[in-house]
């Protein structure tokens, strides 16, 4: 059983939280100074998974924004971003900019650890690996999994804009990590993902949300999900057709967010309950080889933020 979710879960409920989004009337300025935090729990299935995602921001004001909504919400920020799994503990330290409400921009770097549990991780000398969820067991069976750790590096811009009710979010990640493989393998299975990982290279995430508000509290609409990666030559037996079938994946389907109540500078702020169910369009082993493509990506998830110290 793979007990880590998505990270795409993650990004869906940060960016829920986020004011410029969901805000059915202008919120109010961000303070010269705040210590702001959001924390997400969730569930998932196909992969099976369990994460709780927590980040505390100390922001500071770029400028007075006047009476211009698109100008409130701006900051500079420094920012911990612990993620805890049953088997794997991300420490991420981050720096991020919100010059408008519209655009944010974020480099952030995480130690990882993997536990050695779960039957994860598992490596493989060639991208022609079998990591599907049956493999991934069986390798379990056998012994094949161990724990080891390393470090992630990740540029991150959003980019949204509401219009009436209407919400279009478009959120880019590319990744470099490095992690510590045993012998010559050069790739591993990575859950948080659900990808074949090398493990020394490139990765990229793209979410593109079409959202509609409903009312004050709810907001219902369709998420398309890009991931891709960038193998190295050291990924592929010699002589190896160098495109491989691991990626990209796609995934498609409706996303569901109903918040609360919102009361901005609330220490406890925007209780929200996600629902993210998606089909896989592309994906090596969830699309019928190994899993039948009726089977959706169902994600859960309870989302929270609040102001600990905001300073006018």
């Amino acid at each position: 059983m793979h007990k880590a979710t998505s990270h795409l879960a993650a990004l869906m409920a940060l960016s829920i939280l986020g004011p410029a989004a969901a805000a059915s009337e202008p919120p109010p300025p961000t303070p010269v100074h705040q210590l702001f935090y959001q924390n997400l729990t969730v569930i998932r299935v196909n992969p099976l998974g369990l994460q709780n995602q927590f980040e505390l921001d100390w922001r500071h004001r770029l400028y007075d924004p006047g009476d211009s909504l698109i100008m409130s919400q701006n900051y500079w920020a420094l920012t911990a971003a612990p993620i805890l799994t049953p088997g794997l503990m991300r420490l991420g330290v981050a720096a991020k900019l919100q010059p408008l409400a519209i655009l944010k921009l974020e480099v952030k770097w995480e130690y990882l650890n993997y536990f050695g549990n779960f039957d994860l991780i598992q490596s493989y000398a060639d991208d022609d690996a079998d990591f599907s969820d049956s493999a991934i067991a069986d390798g379990g069976d056998a012994g094949l999994n161990y724990a080891t750790d390393g470090w992630q590096l990740t540029l991150d811009g959003e980019a949204r804009a509401k219009v009436g009710p209407l919400i279009v979010r478009n959120r880019f990640k590319a990744g470099y990590l490095e992690v510590a493989l045993r012998g010559n393998d050069t790739l591993f299975y990575e859950q948080y993902f659900d990808l074949l990982l090398p493990g020394k290279g490139w990765f990229f995430t793209n979410d593109l949300d079409l959202l509609v508000q409903v009312g004050k509290k709810l907001i219902i609409g369709a998420r398309w999900a890009f991931m891709d990666v960038q193998y190295p030559d050291d990924a592929f037996a010699p002589g190896e057709d160098k495109d491989s079938d691991n990626a990209p994946t796609h995934r498609l389907g409706p996303l569901v967010a109903y918040t609360f109540f919102d009361d901005p500078g609330a220490s406890f702020n925007k209780p929200t309950i996600l629902l993210l169910v998606n089909w896989y369009l592309q994906h090596r082993w969830r699309t019928g080889e190994d899993v039948s493509q009726a089977m959706p990506y169902f994600v859960l998830g309870f989302a929270f933020s609040g102001d600990l110290i905001p300073i006018d």
